[in-house]
């Protein structure tokens, strides 16, 4: 069975240049608690929204593989009044570690309406996933590539300031705080060390781990900084919660390293401690 790190390899490196890229998205949906009625409006929804994510160009600077997501909704409420409008948790993760919640999350929708890409009136459905494609995707460039992922948060920012105008804006003052504590100049040392990160992964699956161990404490710095400057930083807790495993098996038997990381993440501090050398 191919390990993380294997998949790592085959998704992130072995790429020179910017090519083809495209979202796959997988889409559930809880809302066994509704009634027979609501839960057939809501039927088609998933498959719908997986079309919006998979079937789109999302930026003409493509990466070659494919980022593949899971995401999951969580239908608290229905409200009839002038329109049928649902509330929802939703959830999104991809296979790199970029892992959001959102816990409120408004739209009006019937079982008719089409998802489309559109630039003029703002849509609290489609919108919606506009701004965590971009968080998906920016996060991702910055994988590749020093702030590569710039131009997408940049995007993220223009949806959040069109749904605080909107009438849907419940939820988007939250959104925005999120994503400029990403974009913030504290997070910084973060997302540049993100390359570093995945190179450091592909060298130790490869087996050269002298390079790896070099790049891993270029990475251990970089966390050390923001730690230092904001250390309930919320990226930064998303980032370790993504990654306490592939960290702790680049610094097996360093314990001086191993006891960093467990400063800076004390959550997963029982990983960090079967990876130290036992005297």
């Amino acid at each position: 069975m191919k390990t993380f790190l294997t998949i790592l390899l085959f998704c992130f490196f072995g790429i020179n240049y910017i090519s083809a890229q495209v979202l796959k998205v997988s889409v559930k949906m809880q809302n066994e608690h509704l009634s027979e009625e609501d839960r057939n409006e809501l039927e088609d929804l998933p498959g719908k929204i997986e079309d919006y994510f998979n079937s789109y160009s999302w930026t003409d600077d493509e990466l070659e593989y494919d980022v593949n997501c899971t995401a999951q909704i969580i239908v608290e409420t229905v409200q009839k009044t002038h329109e049928i409008l649902y509330r929802c948790q939703f959830l999104i993760s991809s296979e790199s570690g970029e892992n959001f919640y959102d816990k409120l999350w408004e739209f009006p929708y019937t079982r008719s309406q089409m998802l489309s890409h559109t630039t003029g009136q703002f849509d609290p459905l489609t919108k919606f996933l506009d701004f965590y494609a971009a968080l998906i995707l920016g996060g991702e460039y910055d994988s590749n590539g020093l702030l590569l992922g710039n131009k997408q948060y940049e995007a993220a920012l223009e949806i959040v300031n069109q749904a605080l105008m909107s009438q849907y804006s419940k939820g988007w003052t939250q959104r925005k705080e999120n994503l400029l504590k990403i974009t913030d100049i504290r997070t910084r040392p973060l997302r540049e060390i993100k390359p570093d990160f995945f190179e450091a992964i592909y060298l130790y699956d490869e087996g050269n781990l002298k390079e790896a161990f070099k790049l891993a404490n270029k990475v251990l710095e970089g966390l050390e900084k923001v730690y230092s400057i904001q250390p309930n930083n919320w990226y930064l807790q998303i980032f370790m919660n993504s990654h306490f495993r592939e960290l702790a098996i680049l610094f097996a038997g360093e314990n001086e390293k191993l006891e960093k990381l467990e400063k800076i993440d004390s959550k997963h501090r029982e990983t960090y401690r079967e990876k130290m050398e036992k005297y």
